[in-house]
C-alpha cells in the first residue's frame, strides 16, 4: 500500500531546455546584468550558485557560472529558472568605445542553458502526517494537473524562458534566424 511519503515530490515537467553556443567577443557584464533585470522585473529571487575559474590553458581560461531564479506562484508550487554558463578558450579583452572609456570584454566561446523547472510543496507543508499526504495527492490530482493540462501555467513560463533567451541573444549580439526547435528532425536549412 501506497504511503503519503511515496508521493513525487517534483511537479510536472515543464518545456525542454534552451541553449545558445557563441564563439566572439561578448560583454560578460552586460549580460549578467541583462539577465539579473529581465529576471528580477518578472519577481524572480536571484542567486548566483555557483562560480569557477579554472587553470588557464595556453588557449585561454575556462570558466563555469550556475545562475537560479526561483519565483513561489503561491503556496503550492514555485518555479525555478536554472541557467548555466560555460566560457572556453576565453581571454579578457581591454577595449576603447567612441567615448574614450575602457572597457573589459571577452573573447573566446560561451554555451548557455536555460532549463525550466517546477517543484511541488517546497515548504514541505504537507509531510506532516498521513492526513496532509492525503490532501496532497487530491491537490496534485485534481486541482494542479488541472491547471497545468489547461495551459495556465505552462504558456507563461514558456514565454518568460523565450524572453529571458532572446534578451540573452541580443547582449550577446546574436541571432537565430527562426525557433530553435524548427529543425531538430533533421532538416536543414539550404542557403
Amino acid at each position: 500500500m501506497a504511503r503519503y511519503k511515496d508521493i513525487p515530490q517534483k511537479g510536472m515537467p515543464l518545456p525542454g531546455d534552451l541553449h545558445i553556443r557563441f564563439k566572439g567577443v561578448w560583454d560578460m557584464q552586460e549580460l549578467y546584468d541583462a539577465a539579473i533585470n529581465y529576471l528580477r522585473d518578472r519577481k524572480y529571487k536571484f542567486h548566483e550558485k555557483i562560480y569557477k575559474h579554472k587553470a588557464p590553458s595556453p588557449f585561454g581560461v575556462e570558466r563555469q557560472y550556475i545562475w537560479e531564479a526561483e519565483q513561489l506562484i503561491d503556496d503550492w508550487m514555485e518555479v525555478t529558472f536554472n541557467i548555466y554558463i560555460h566560457t572556453y578558450d576565453a581571454h579578457d579583452i581591454d577595449v576603447h568605445d567612441n567615448n574614450g572609456e575602457k572597457k573589459t570584454l571577452t573573447k573566446g566561446k560561451i554555451w548557455v542553458v536555460i532549463r525550466l523547472t517546477s517543484s511541488w510543496d517546497p515548504k514541505k507543508d504537507f509531510d506532516r502526517n498521513s492526513f496532509f499526504g492525503q490532501l496532497k495527492a487530491f491537490y496534485m490530482n485534481y486541482i494542479y494537473r488541472r491547471r497545468l493540462l489547461e495551459g495556465g501555467f505552462h504558456r507563461r513560463f514558456r514565454t518568460e524562458q523565450s524572453g529571458l533567451y532572446q534578451v540573452m541573444l541580443r547582449t550577446l549580439k546574436s541571432e537565430r534566424r527562426d525557433f530553435e526547435d524548427a529543425y531538430q528532425q533533421g532538416v536543414h536549412i539550404r542557403a
